[in-house]
């Protein structure tokens, strides 16, 4: 019996993990294609965005419009992933470089469980340090 609990406790971490490892994979690639719809999908119903100059608690429609606009000014060329890790409130972040026609971008975000996946709580794009 003492097994059979400690085989579905990892079992359950396993799929935990792998639903946020393709969850990370998915949003990358909607970073990497400047799909601001196919991004939104990812986010909470209210998200902590920081884009240029809009720096606030947002919608998703709201959040989703700001994005879209950054991508037309910023035609993307790609995406990588620089840094994860786990927060002290047990949310995944992380940490990458988007690289444009105008220049790089710093972008991280944030991952928290909801209740059928993650989701994005907070996204931000800023000037490359």
């Amino acid at each position: 019996m003492k097994t059979i609990i400690i085989n579905l406790f990892f079992a359950f971490l396993s799929v935990m993990a792998f639903s946020q490892s393709e969850t990370k994979n998915e949003i990358a690639t909607a970073i990497k294609e400047g799909n601001s719809i196919q991004l939104a999908e990812f986010f909470m119903p209210s998200v902590d965005l920081t884009v240029g100059s809009a720096e606030d608690v947002y919608s998703r429609d709201q959040a989703e419009m700001i994005i879209k606009r950054f991508f037309e000014d910023h035609q993307t060329i790609d995406f990588m992933l620089k840094h994860e890790g786990k927060s002290k409130l047990d949310d995944f972040y992380y940490i990458g470089t988007l690289k444009t026609d105008s220049g790089d971008f710093r972008l991280t975000y944030f991952l928290k469980k909801g209740e059928n996946h993650f989701m994005i709580k907070q996204f931000r794009i800023e000037d490359s340090p």
